[in-house]
């Protein structure tokens, strides 16, 4: 089962950056953990976070943790400032493993696909000689999501609904770079024909009195000789019986 590694940026005395009233280290626990638990309610796989609280770590620290646990992947999480707008991601300068290049490439769309539609500005796929990048064993990757002192940027970071589908997009970009099998995935159902509604025999008629009476005359009279025919007062006489009732009638009357 693969091992992710889940790294808030920044955290106790170290706020990292700020702008229109937000701080990254905030930001970054906050989506750090939605993240942790979408991955673990959607997909087989193990999660570690740096950290879960509001806790300085050292850079060194952060890298020492994952390598320490042998992890698969390293996921570094901050905001950018500073001037600029958007969402842009890092692997370590001069990587030249594909494994780590397609994964970038494979989470940043992810990303960027919901992000896109946001009208939020791609800055593409860097590489750069952060410590984190640098130290870890891994593969890693680093992801500036959006830019605190950008306003439209900001607007979209204080919203609950854009916070939470920004970490349903990691965790799903991690999954697809990774190839995670689903937890519970949906049962794939078969079509079935549906089933024919029964049509209800047509009710009888209630017979007149008058027909009743007619059928018991021929039966006292002998032209009909079983109680059944009354069972089939509005059914047409075969002619073999129509038949049998003159010729007994004619009988009668000889």
């Amino acid at each position: 089962m693969a091992l992710i590694i889940l790294d808030p940026g920044h955290g106790g005395h170290d706020g990292g950056a700020r702008g229109y009233g937000l701080v990254e280290k905030d930001l970054t626990l906050r989506i750090g953990l939605k993240v942790r638990d979408s991955l673990l309610q959607r997909y087989l796989v193990e999660v570690k976070m740096t950290r879960e609280t509001d806790t300085f770590i050292s850079l060194s620290g952060r890298a020492e943790f994952a390598n320490r646990l042998n992890a698969d992947y390293f996921v570094s999480l901050h905001h950018n400032a500073a001037g600029g707008e958007g969402f842009e991601s890092y692997v370590y300068r001069g990587t030249t493993n594909n494994v780590t290049i397609r994964r970038q490439q494979i989470l940043h769309q992810e990303i960027m696909n919901y992000l896109r539609t946001l009208g939020v500005r791609d800055r593409g796929t860097k590489q750069a000689n952060f410590a984190v990048l640098r130290q870890t064993k891994m593969p890693a990757i680093l992801l500036e999501n959006l830019f605190l002192d950008h306003p439209l940027d900001a607007e979209l970071l204080k919203n609950p609904v854009v916070l939470n589908q920004l970490s349903h997009s990691v965790a799903t970009g991690i999954a697809k770079a990774f190839d995670l099998q689903e937890r519970n995935p949906a049962p794939t159902l078969t079509p079935q024909p549906p089933t024919p509604t029964p049509i209800p025999p047509p009710e009888q008629p209630d017979s007149p009195d008058w027909k009743d009476e007619a059928v018991d005359w021929m039966l006292q009279e002998g032209l009909l000789t079983h109680a059944d025919w009354k069972k089939s007062l509005e059914n047409p006489l075969p002619l073999w019986a129509f038949a049998v009732v003159l010729k007994r009638l004619y009988e009668k009357m000889e």
